[in-house]
């Protein structure tokens, strides 16, 4: 009886409770981008940081006991009451961009309710990796015009180089009578999301000291995004010269949810970039 009373009192602590609303705050963050039916690459996106916030907290939890001020307290039950009031909005409203402010005002709350503005520096990496779904969204929207002609340049001279007698007007690139154009779903801004915010949270959970090192982890998730989705812009112009349109299903895979495969390639490049950087540090 002594040790279920224990064991009870034990799960029944302040860390235990605000642990499992962080857990319940994840599915419900996780089922609204779902239900919403959000675009998937930004639905694994999301998961990815909610993995980055996990580890960055994960060796703080003996600090991570819930001191809220009365101010802290109230202003994160408010602001969590206020995102599960709105959640039949939010799951009806496909369009806009507040599906990118979900995940940092579900940080800000748990943050409120655990401690006071004063002391979110034990939550500095959580709210930064959060902030990434916002900064990537406002980012692709802003840079796709520019990216559009980068990417089609840049496949352009990759099956140019490949002895394609392949033509560049504007954002279409043709091959023969066949070919494609570059719009915002596919002009590597997921990729480039992807790598870079693989480099960012490793960078906040596992910091890299030397400057050089933190250039050419950068560097390298960018390059390595570009050239990953180059060779997939290629293979869908590619795919469209087969004859009796034969290519057209593997060029709506990779178009579609295919894609993805190609920004979780970007994100494992970036990580062991990163992680070859920090090893030499270490070894160092």
């Amino acid at each position: 009886m002594f040790e279920l009373q224990h064991w009870v009192s034990r799960l029944c602590n302040r860390r235990t409770l605000f642990l499992l609303l962080a857990a319940l705050m994840f599915c419900w963050n996780t089922s609204m981008l779902w239900l919403s039916e959000i675009d998937l690459s930004l639905q694994i996106f999301q998961l990815l940081l909610w993995l980055g916030i996990a580890i960055s907290i994960e060796d703080k939890l003996a600090n991570l006991w819930p001191k809220p001020s009365r101010f802290s307290f109230f202003a994160g039950a408010i602001l969590i009451a206020l995102l599960l009031t709105l959640s039949p909005a939010l799951i009806s409203f496909q369009a806009g961009y507040i599906k990118y402010l979900l995940l940092p005002g579900s940080i800000c709350a748990l943050a409120l309710l655990s401690r006071p503005l004063q002391q979110w520096h034990l939550f500095a990496a959580p709210l930064l990796i959060s902030m990434l779904l916002s900064i990537g969204g406002a980012f692709a929207v802003l840079s796709s015009p520019i990216q559009n002609r980068l990417t089609a340049l840049l496949t352009w001279a990759f099956l140019y180089g490949l002895g394609f007698q392949a033509g560049l007007s504007g954002k279409e690139i043709s091959i023969g009578s066949a070919g494609v154009i570059v719009q915002t779903n596919c002009n590597g801004n997921e990729q480039l999301i992807f790598s870079i915010g693989m480099v960012v949270i490793f960078q906040l959970i596992f910091p890299l000291k030397q400057r050089g090192h933190i250039l050419a982890a950068f560097g390298g998730a960018i390059v390595s995004a570009y050239a990953i989705n180059t060779v997939r812009i290629a293979l869908l112009a590619y795919f469209t010269t087969w004859e009796d349109r034969s290519g057209m299903a593997a060029f709506d895979f990779f178009h579609g949810h295919g894609g993805l495969i190609f920004s979780l390639i970007a994100a494992t490049v970036a990580g062991w970039i990163f992680y070859r950087l920090l090893d030499q540090e270490l070894t160092a």
